[in-house]
């Protein structure tokens, strides 16, 4: 990998490294190639701009750091040093020399005979190791597997997670050719899920293509979820392992330590496992001229065709689950709040226990750092309206991207929901709620003078449990045919429409917080929200 000089505007030095070069930029964040006092060459990864403001964000790029400190020195790159230059974190980690899995069959084609071997054992050593500290990694790739002088080097834990958190994720990360099919139906990844990762990218460095085709993500999705892989052009001792691993039903797959056992001949056992009819068959009844193909016994298929069942009603509702790691927050920053301290919300202090004029509905629990909003059948629908922009502003803001961390507190029940305001004139009313609610069901809604109705149709997400935080983020732009309306949920876009539709005219144009239960159907919802950000999109 060949660092790019430094652009005028890029820093010279980061803390007591000095850079000579960038090695790339992705979502979270740009890598650059540094020197440490001791003249060893250091990787510095650091958080975007856009993204450094956010605190969710700051957060799960720090957990990288502390992920991949847990592992053994010889699975990944070592973390040397963590730090902040100007509000943006950064990790210096050692430096592996050396172009990814991805760059190598591009520019010298597949792996092939021992030169395989040794890739495939020394990724599952890595993979066995990272399973083994209780992290599951997420994101297994090509583009993260580095060949460095002294091997193969399993990199970018900015998605991994512990296996305890990755029990409450919501949303679905990481690069669609190399996910499992159960991270595309909202169950929570693990260690089967890097396993299928893993086929996936053993698959391509044996062949030069991917395991599962399709030319747009739906198409790839739904051929990861309910068709068969393509590993014709895989040697026949490696298929079989494979064929094991890409099953649907991740409580059939193998370990990484199973593999590792058969593939170094502890276990030769394993591989007669992985070819039986227990997982999948390697067939012989292929057409002349053909490789052999897997087939899928009875109970994969029946696994398959719930999966499948679930990914269509996903379809069907109009959600196409495009993989981001953030929502995007390019812009200018407009406001941003963490609740440490009373500001000018609408809103004192959160009593909703108190008796007579003395109970408040929502306002500030300075204590914990966050503004509270209860919503029940004596208030069906509460919402508080950022003091940015201010309701009698001189220039309307009308194309903002907003955000916040959402907690639904203990005894929420109901039809409840709860979420984010914008274009929202209270006088009228006017506006748009983007709402999650505790069934999991996402909506936009527009509110026309004071009636509501659904923009496009709610789509299925992950339903949020009481004590989990949940970031949320929305953008109103307008487009051409209309306001232009995206929903993000943990950094996944969830929703993305244009509403042809124009709200009444209004000089008024705020963005707040809403907490919201049906009129008639009652139930109750205490959501508390914290570090909320304002941007004016570029």
């Amino acid at each position: 990998m060949s660092p790019r000089s430094l652009d005028p505007e890029e820093p010279e030095r980061i803390g007591d490294y000095r850079l000579s070069g960038v090695l790339g930029e992705g979502g979270q964040g740009v890598v650059y190639l540094g020197e440490a006092p001791s003249g060893a060459h250091v990787a510095i990864k650091m958080l975007h701009h856009r993204a450094a403001i956010d605190a969710a964000s700051r957060r799960r790029f720090l957990r990288e750091a502390d992920t991949a400190r847990r592992l053994a020195p010889f699975c990944t790159a070592r973390v040397l040093d963590v730090g902040v230059l100007h509000g943006r974190p950064y990790v210096v980690s050692e430096y592996i020399p050396g172009g990814s899995l991805a760059e190598a069959v591009a520019t010298d084609g597949p792996r092939t005979g021992s030169g395989l071997h040794r890739l495939a054992v020394a990724t599952l050593t890595a993979l066995a190791a990272i399973h083994r500290a209780g992290v599951v990694h997420r994101d297994f790739k090509p583009g993260n597997v580095i060949l460095g002088p002294e091997g193969p080097v399993v990199i970018d834990f900015g998605i991994a997670s512990t296996v305890e958190h990755t029990t409450t994720a919501a949303g679905v990360m990481g690069t669609p050719a190399y996910l499992a099919p159960e991270q595309f139906t909202g169950q929570p990844p693990s260690g089967a899920s890097d396993m299928f990762s893993w086929a996936c990218t053993m698959a391509f460095a044996a062949t030069g293509r991917r395991a599962f085709g399709g030319a747009t993500i739906p198409e790839l999705m739904f051929a990861i979820t309910a068709g068969d892989p393509d590993l014709s052009g895989v040697p026949g001792e490696l298929r079989p392992l494979l064929a094991a691993c890409l099953d649907k039903d991740p409580g059939a797959r193998p370990t990484a330590a199973d593999l590792l056992r058969s593939l170094t001949g502890n276990d030769p056992d394993v591989a007669g496992r992985a070819s039986s009819a227990d997982t999948r068959t390697v067939t012989d009844a292929s057409p002349p001229g053909r490789e052999p193909s897997t087939s899928i016994p009875a109970k994969s298929r029946r696994w398959i065709a719930g999966v499948a069942a679930g990914l269509t009603a996903l379809l069907v509702a109009g959600v196409i689950l495009m993989v981001q790691r953030e929502a995007p927050a390019s812009g200018t920053l407009l406001y941003s709040d963490d609740f440490g301290d009373r500001g000018n919300w609408d809103g004192y202090t959160f009593s909703p226990d108190a008796e007579g004029d003395n109970r408040t509905m929502r306002g500030y629990e300075i204590d914990r750092g966050v503004f509270s909003l209860m919503a029940d059948k004596s208030y069906p629908s509460n919402a508080a309206l950022s003091p940015v922009p201010a309701k009698n502003a001189s220039t309307v803001e009308r194309q903002v991207m907003i955000g916040v961390t959402a907690q639904v507190q203990e005894g929420s029940t109901g039809r409840a929901s709860f979420g984010l305001l914008c274009r929202w004139d209270e006088d009228v009313p006017n506006g748009y709620a983007f709402l999650l609610g505790l069934d999991g069901v996402a909506r936009v809604i527009r509110n026309a003078q004071g009636t509501n109705l659904d923009v496009t149709p709610p789509v299925q997400a992950q339903a949020p449990r009481a004590g989990q935080k949940v970031r949320i983020q929305a953008a109103c732009r307008q487009a051409d045919a209309g306001t232009r309306l995206t929903l993000w949920i943990d950094g996944t876009q969830t929703i993305d429409v244009v509403d042809s539709e124009t709200l009444p005219d209004s000089a008024t144009s705020q963005v707040g917080l809403a907490a919201r239960v049906p009129e008639a159907g009652g139930g109750v919802i205490t959501v508390s929200f914290d570090d909320f950000t304002l941007h004016r999109p570029q």
